[in-house]
């Protein structure tokens, strides 16, 4: 009986963590799919951004109709002033991502982005206000993950100081998308992920569109478009619910350490598509061998922090998982 208490928590544990992954997996694939809605389909970039949000939120909000009614009624003036602001910070994270994206490539960005920059911004603003800590074998497995992702990336334009407009977008926008998940890992006390999940990105698309048609004039898809707008809304309703999983399972900290990953898994989603449209425009690492090396490097740093034996899952009042 004794055996079984101590190994629940670490397999609970691992749990999140595997729902983490798939999370990274699932927006890597989404980065690749915004690459070639942007630069392939030339659609417009409020449109990218906006649209699948709110397709995203509509399927979420179907999901769950009655929690997140009760939701949307249980919550007062100061709890909907709080998510107006999380919407925000992350509409304006989210559009900087995703023109980022347009400019540098999926790669490049990964490596600035979510493989790198957003990565210390969440270690950051978690110790700084939940209150969060690493021990030494997760900081370790995170050093060798952040490793692992920039060999996995590494090419002479990302060593170079030079940083032009998407390179400084990547950085500025994983600031916001950091801050938003640091905002939204306090509201997960105390709600369910999926309907909170569902309001943020509704609100999010909505903002994002009026703000397009407000600044520049948006041209309009053809059908194929809009199938393909409302489509690429499967990938944020996906990422977004396993991503706060794992914040209300793991904590802020090990959570953007493991989802640094997604670089790497970005070089894969890339490859997976080459097989099926030989003459898609992707950008690979300059040396494959250094690439292969970075991911046997990173992977060895997750193992690191599934293996913990003493990480422990942080108190949450409620949680729901996803599936």
């Amino acid at each position: 009986m004794a055996l079984g208490d101590s190994r629940g928590p670490l397999n609970r544990r691992n749990r999140y963590i595997a729902i983490v992954l798939f999370s990274a997996i699932v927006v890597a694939y989404e980065a690749v799919a915004v690459e070639g809605a942007l630069r392939t389909a030339h659609l417009d970039i409020f449109l990218v951004t906006a649209l699948p949000s709110i397709a995203g939120g509509l399927i979420l909000i179907a999901f769950r109709p009655r929690a997140t009614q009760k939701l949307m009624l249980s919550m007062g003036r100061r709890q909907w002033s709080y998510i107006m602001l999380l919407s925000l910070v992350a509409s304006v994270g989210v559009f900087m991502w995703y023109d980022a994206v347009n400019l540098i490539g999926a790669s490049k960005e990964a490596i600035l982005g979510g493989g790198s920059s957003e990565v210390l911004f969440i270690v950051i603003l978690s110790a700084l206000f939940l209150g969060e800590r690493l021990n030494r074998w997760e900081v370790f497995g995170g050093l060798l993950i952040l490793m692992g992702v920039f060999l996995v990336l590494v090419n002479k334009d990302v060593l170079s100081l030079k940083l032009g407009r998407g390179e400084i977008e990547a950085i500025i926008g994983s600031f916001f998308l950091a801050s938003s998940a640091v905002m939204v890992t306090k509201m997960l006390r105390e709600y369910d992920v999926i309907p909170i999940s569902g309001i943020e990105l509704m609100i999010s698309g909505i903002m994002l569109l009026v703000i397009g048609m407000i600044v520049s004039p948006i041209v309009w898809p053809d059908t194929f478009g809009w199938i393909l707008l409302f489509a690429l809304g499967i990938f944020p309703a996906m990422a977004i619910t396993t991503y706060f999983a794992g914040l209300q399972g793991i904590g802020a900290s090990i959570t953007s350490v493991l989802f640094s990953l997604n670089g790497i898994l970005t070089v894969v989603a890339q490859l997976s598509v080459l097989l099926f449209i030989t003459n898609a425009d992707v950008r690979f690492p300059e040396n494959l061998a250094l690439a292969l090396i970075g991911g046997a490097i990173a992977f060895i740093g997750v193992y690191l922090i599934e293996r913990n034996p003493t990480g422990q899952v942080p108190k949450v009042d409620h949680i729901e998982h996803p599936h």
